[in-house]
């Protein structure tokens, strides 16, 4: 069986899809964040 492999993107390709996947996590962490807020606000435990 040959393995074939592909030919990586260019910089600015790979640059850019690192990029979007970071903001997608921080992103997603402040969602968590904000609904960990939330939950804590609702059971009084505010400071």
């Amino acid at each position: 069986m040959e393995m074939t492999s592909r030919a990586p993107g260019s910089l600015g390709s790979r640059l850019g899809w690192m990029a979007l996947i970071w903001a997608l996590s921080v992103i997603g962490l402040g969602v968590v964040a904000l609904g960990f807020r939330l939950v804590m606000q609702l059971a009084g435990l505010t400071a």
